[in-house]
């Protein structure tokens, strides 16, 4: 879908963008390989290879996605992650919820598009429907700056700009604040996601 679109648009040289992960126990270094794996798949056309400089273990705060998601948002980005990704767990608690109600599989935060949080075990009938996979490929498009009310053409020149900044400046992959302007420092994004957090 939208190929001739996609192969249209220069996305220079080939670079990395490397993504931190924290991981629940049940996640096994094998699903977080597949995840990567499935996403960088996606991102062969655009010239984009996701590493993962270091795997840590990740202790669910809450049973709330928000609970869940606001963790991973308050933590700094630290050298040499680009970005910072949660890979969370399912209990019979939310098998039950996702019955009940509508159920949230990830989320990227919008101030900077540098943290995110992907449900990468099955085990609610939702994701029969959305996989692990399919819900780490989308959500890792957020995190290289497109929003869900872009449409993928415009998307695809977005991750072209943020590519040629990050040619000029290797030393972080820039995140993209909601106005479409870009975090060329983690500083930067982490200072902005702060005070994001602290209105």
């Amino acid at each position: 879908m939208h190929t001739r679109e996609r192969a249209a648009v220069d996305y220079g040289a080939p670079v990395t963008m490397r993504v931190c992960i924290l991981k629940a126990p049940r996640v096994s270094d094998d699903r977080v390989d597949e995840l990567i794996g499935a996403v960088n798949r996606e991102f062969v056309p655009y010239g984009i290879r996701v590493t993962v400089p270091w795997v840590r273990p990740w202790v669910r705060p809450a049973q709330s996605f928000k609970h869940m998601f606001d963790d991973v948002m308050r933590r700094d980005l630290e050298p040499p992650c680009d970005r910072l990704v949660v890979f969370a767990d399912r209990n019979a608690g939310d098998a039950l919820r996702g019955m009940l109600m509508p159920e949230i599989l990830g989320a990227v935060d919008d101030t900077t598009h540098t943290r995110g949080l992907v449900i990468a075990n099955r085990a609610t009938l939702n994701q029969l429907l959305q996989s692990p996979e399919g819900t780490a490929v989308h959500e890792f498009y957020h995190l290289l700056g497109c929003p869900h009310a872009m449409s993928l053409s415009k998307c695809y020149i977005r991750i072209a700009l943020v590519k040629r900044q990050f040619a000029r400046d290797p030393q972080f992959f820039p995140g993209v604040r909601a106005d479409g302007r870009l975090l060329v420092t983690r500083d930067a994004a982490n200072s902005m996601l702060r005070r994001a957090l602290d209105r």
